[in-house]
Formats: structure tokens, sequence, C-alpha cells
């Protein structure tokens, strides 16, 4: 799920559990992903982000298939139980978060990865921190991370000192 969260664009781990058949969309030229962030989802002026289904999207969604259990009607194996709305689905998916975050950190321990931190949202800040290494404008990373405002991307951006990117490439 780490992966695919970084391949779609850094998508939240709470976007990705509510993830379903309804997301996916054909377009002109190809499939999609496309999704309001769960964060955002009641503001006015707030755009669906599309994602493109790319081999390494295809090929993980593919995999969770063959691998997992996924409950019907979702995706991604985040959510575990049929059944749930509401309330209720939001406490499952927020329990689902702390497993996969414990999982994460424990990844990171048996990798010996010392100070650094492996949580859900270093896919996001790795997706970011690559476009715009890759020289993609700002206002395209804003987009892509669904922020409201620029100032908010820049924020995120300028977050991440050299020493802090320096150490992240040295365990890549």
């Amino acid at each position: 799920m780490f992966l695919f969260s970084y391949y779609c664009c850094g998508i939240s781990f709470a976007d990705m559990a509510q993830l379903g058949h309804r997301n996916i969309i054909m377009h002109e030229g190809g499939d999609y992903i496309v999704y309001k962030r769960q964060k955002t989802k009641n503001q006015k002026k707030v755009s669906p982000i599309q994602i493109r289904i790319t081999d390494e999207i295809s090929g993980l969604l593919e995999w969770f298939k063959g691998n997992t259990q996924l409950i019907h009607p979702y995706i991604v194996p985040a959510v575990s139980k049929e059944g749930y709305t509401g309330e209720q689905l939001y406490k499952h998916i927020r329990n689902r978060y702390k497993k996969y975050s414990d999982a994460l950190k424990a990844l990171a321990a048996e990798l010996e990865f010392g100070d650094i931190s492996l949580t859900s949202y270093v896919s996001r800040h790795t997706m970011a921190m690559t476009l715009q290494g890759n020289n993609v404008p700002r206002e395209v990373i804003s987009q892509i991370l669904g922020h409201s405002d620029l100032q908010i991307t820049n924020t995120y951006l300028d977050s991440f000192g050299s020493s802090v990117i320096d150490e992240a490439a040295r365990v890549l």
C-alpha cells in the first residue's frame, strides 16, 4: 500500500481506504482513479483529483486482487470488514491506519533506518520531492497534492531542508 500511495501521487491512507470501483473512470487515452480528498471534500471549489492508472498502479491493483482479501467495493486492502458505513467505517479505517503505521515502523526497524521515521506520509512527501527534484512546477505539484492554495504547497515543500533530503537519499 505504501508503493500504491507513492504511485498514486501521494494519496493519503484515508483517501486510499475509500477507493472503490466507482473511482475508476475511463477517459480518452486511458483509465483514471478519480476521487475527492476526504480532508477537503466538503469545501467549495475543490476539484476531484485524477490519477492516470500507470502500469505500476495497474500491477499493484492486480496484486491486491490476487494476494489479499478485498472487501467489495474497495480496490485496496485497507477496509477489512463488510457492512461498515458512516462513523463505524471511519473508526475502522482509523484502526487500520494505526496497524498500517505500526507495520511501517516495524519495517523501518527491521531495515535499520535508524533515526528516520517511516510513516504513511513518507510516500506523499517523497512523491512531492521527486516531482520538485525533476523541475515540475509547484503549481502542478499543488494540484496533484490536492492543496487548496499554492502557499500550502510552498510551505510543504520548503519544510524539507537539504539535510533531511540528504538523509532520505542516503536511505534509498
